[in-house]
């Protein structure tokens, strides 16, 4: 295992990274008994408030050079606590105040904030903007293809694929870790190996990294790896 303090790494200097917002609806709260299919929308939520989007508030560490920080204005409409023993197909705008927790995997399609930890028996799939108050644990893979603002541990037992911007506290990854984009965060550890996609791909280790694998770069992503 390899053993690293602050390092930064990259295959050329990145291209800028705008996250963008989704429609909305207002309706009355979520009531999880009311879903059992595990399908939530706006139209399931009570009429929320303007927050920012996932434009990062800090500013970005030198790697971020170039990294799109204005905030983009999207209403959220608010939930409580969502719970379910069955796969979690969520749709943004939304800002969760409480935990979201699945017996399966979590979908995450548009924009969201959640207040509390995110828990997954399978795997979490974000497809968007997601801004994380607690922690994230799945037991299955990571798929990333947007934006992740984590201010907390992130601790995955399968893979972590990141396509766009990463910015976390600490990860903790028992399988490969994939970047086509960004990732930045401040604490490492990584049981398998860590491969930078395309020439504009980086990540950034502010204070240790503990790498067991190897770390690549390649052009494209092979088929086989996902």
């Amino acid at each position: 295992m390899s053993f690293f303090s602050a390092s930064s790494h990259s295959a050329e200097n990145t291209p800028s990274t705008t996250a963008a917002s989704a429609p909305t609806t207002s309706s009355p709260d979520f009531d999880p008994e009311a879903h059992p299919s595990g399908t939530i929308s706006p139209e399931t939520t009570q009429a929320g408030q303007t927050a920012s989007g996932m434009a990062f508030s800090q500013n970005p560490s030198p790697p971020y050079v170039g990294l799109e920080t204005s905030p983009v204005q999207s209403t959220y409409r608010s939930s409580r606590s969502i719970q379910s023993d069955n796969e979690l197909d969520l749709y943004g705008p939304l800002d969760i105040r409480g935990s979201v927790r699945s017996g399966g995997s979590i979908n995450f399609d548009g924009d969201f904030i959640v207040q509390d930890t995110i828990d997954a028996y399978g795997g979490i799939k974000i497809k968007g903007n997601v801004r994380s108050e607690g922690r994230i644990k799945a037991y299955g893979n990571i798929d990333l293809n947007g934006c992740l603002l984590a201010k907390d541990k992130v601790k995955g037992y399968g893979k972590l694929r990141v396509v766009g911007t990463l910015e976390g506290k600490e990860l903790e990854i028992y399988g490969n870790l994939s970047v086509n984009g960004r990732l930045h965060c401040k604490r490492l550890v990584l049981y398998g190996s860590l491969t930078l996609i395309g020439p504009g791909s980086s990540y950034h280790v502010e204070n240790s990294e503990e790498v067991a694998g190897a770390i690549l770069k390649r052009d494209q992503e092979a088929d086989w790896d996902w």
